[in-house]
């Protein structure tokens, strides 16, 4: 049974998982690298390194696929990683390739934000070896409202993550369109959103419209919104990859840079 958890990256969403699963009881070891983030309840470790060395299963919780990728090559071994930032799936699934004999990969990225990391209400798409799959389950259980099983290869719950953002994308770009129609009528946009959130264009970047306009006007490199670029960005390059046209997913991507 897992009892200490590794958790490597105290970002925005990072930090709130953290310390949900060290309020549920678990001993967590984090590390980021800025030396000053911390989380409610959890330890600071040295280097991820020495954290995952007390540890029973490894999280990462990092900004890139490079980041992830230069982190696992210097994790000990024998150990269970679960990767729950979004990468690219065909990555997430060389990586489980690589590493495999040492390191057992879980691949459960999470949707959700971060009120959703706050509330441990995130959805989870896992996928990886059932029996790795099997010990991480109560930790996702902490973490999650609700836990999708995809498969027993890493990168599949990336897949699933990717077409989420490509709704999300689709959702971003109508959202702006018509709030912009709605105000060259005169309309105002709280007005418009309570409106449609009770009619068939509701979604959830509608309801969390407010949240998702103060990301760009308060933007700066390294909030949410590079994250939530960076995911766009990996899911165009995703349906190149897989010759599936996204315009919608470029539309947003094109509408959110030209806010900033």
């Amino acid at each position: 049974m897992t009892s200490t958890v590794a958790w490597i990256g105290l970002g925005e969403m990072g930090v709130p998982m953290a310390a949900n699963l060290a309020a549920a009881g678990y001993r967590v070891l984090g590390f980021d690298l800025d030396p000053a983030r911390s989380a409610p309840g959890v330890e600071a470790a040295a280097s991820a390194q020495e954290a995952a060395a007390a540890a029973d299963v490894a999280v990462t919780m990092v900004r890139t696929g490079a980041q992830t990728e230069e982190l696992l090559a210097t994790l000990p071994g024998p150990l269970d990683v679960l990767i729950m930032s979004t990468l690219e799936p065909e990555l997430a699934a060389e990586l489980g390739h690589r590493h495999a004999g040492r390191l057992t990969i879980v691949d459960a990225p999470v949707s959700g934000g971060v009120r959703g990391a706050e509330a441990a209400t995130l959805a989870i798409y896992a996928a990886g070896p059932p029996d790795a799959v099997a010990r991480v389950r109560p930790l996702l259980d902490v973490l999650g409202g609700r836990i999708f099983l995809l498969g027993d290869k890493p990168g599949l719950g990336q897949a699933a993550k990717v077409a989420n953002q490509v709704m999300m994308g689709a959702a971003i770009a109508g959202t702006m369109e018509g709030l912009e129609l709605a105000r060259a009528y005169g309309l105002d946009d709280a007005a418009v959103c309570e409106a449609v959130l009770a009619g068939t264009g509701a979604s959830w970047v509608l309801d969390h419209w407010p949240w998702m306009r103060s990301l760009w006007e308060e933007y700066e490199p390294g909030n949410a919104l590079d994250i939530l670029l960076k995911d766009l960005r990996a899911t165009a390059a995703a349906g190149e990859r897989q010759g599936v046209r996204l315009p919608a997913t470029e539309l947003a991507l094109e509408r959110l840079l030209s806010r900033i």
